[in-house]
């Protein structure tokens, strides 16, 4: 009797697996994009980076032009207007990203003088940053009015000499470089409440400097949340422009649950792991 029901239902079954293995095989071309672009860059401990981020693990279309990210040394970097900087965390609430330049890590004395400068279409400055300016090869024999005292002085040695390096928490009154005083000066911002602290001694310089700086993110958030809200994840289309990563198919702002294919989608999505074990697809 079993086997008589057993025939008598293997047309349906097999039937019913066809469409099945069908589903889940143009599911899996769907969501190659969605899966990728559901993995954030992890790189030396420093996890969760993800959109507009993409490099290392994510595909390009999982991020915006101008964010790349790549995983040098194990540390995480981004390369802003041809300068190299350390990824500390990110925060995509905000949405904004901490950062500290390479050339300055566990230094004051860089291989090249080049000011800090940053993509204002992609990103900005928020308040709570205050400008470091380090002016190097100066000649401590020059006098210099109004300099003030808000200011440090060392000595780098780069290139088999000695160079005199003066580090300023506040602009001077008179700029070094323009009373031929020292050679360049070079701006890089930090966190104010690290200048607090440098200047009531509980912190080096060097520390107020590799503790980095906070840069906003000139990105739609809204635009982003709600995609991910829907169930979906951020990324650009062919042309550059925002796009939702579904596990059905991609659309332009969230996923739909009504859309052809996100029926039954959680159930189909259990039988795919099944399926993806037992007949291998999805390879």
């Amino acid at each position: 009797m079993h086997t008589l029901l057993l025939q008598s239902l293997f047309p349906l079954l097999l039937i019913t697996s066809f469409l099945l293995i069908n589903v889940e095989l143009s599911l899996c071309q769907d969501n190659e994009q969605y899966t990728n672009c559901s993995e954030a860059i992890n790189c030396g401990g420093i996890g969760g980076i993800s959109y507009p981020f993409w490099g290392v693990n994510r595909a390009n279309y999982c991020g915006l032009a101008g964010f790349e990210v790549k995983c040098q040394d194990n540390v995480p970097m981004i390369n802003i207007s041809s300068i190299n900087y350390r990824i500390l965390k990110t925060d995509p609430t905000a949405p904004s990203v901490t950062v500290a330049r390479q050339d300055y890590w566990g230094t004051l004395c860089p291989p090249t003088y080049v000011n800090t400068s940053i993509n204002f279409s992609l990103f900005n400055y928020p308040s709570g940053l205050t400008n470091m300016t380090f002016y190097y090869a100066c000649n401590t024999s020059i006098a210099i009015q109004g300099l003030g005292d808000n200011y440090t002085s060392e000595v780098c040695s780069t290139n088999n000499s000695d160079i005199t390096v003066w580090s300023f928490t506040t602009t001077p009154q008179v700029d070094p470089v323009a009373a031929r005083a020292c050679t360049t000066g070079v701006i890089v911002p930090v966190f104010t409440t690290a200048v607090q602290a440098l200047e009531s001694n509980q912190k080096t310089i060097q520390e107020a400097v590799d503790e980095g700086f906070e840069l906003g993110l000139e990105i739609d958030n809204v635009e982003c949340n709600s995609c991910v809200e829907s169930g979906g994840k951020c990324g650009v289309n062919a042309t550059g422009g925002f796009i939702c990563f579904c596990l059905d198919q991609a659309y332009a702002a969230v996923c739909k649950a009504t859309a052809p294919g996100a029926q039954g989608l959680v159930a189909s999505t259990v039988f795919y792991y099944i399926l993806d074990s037992y007949l291998g697809v999805c390879h």
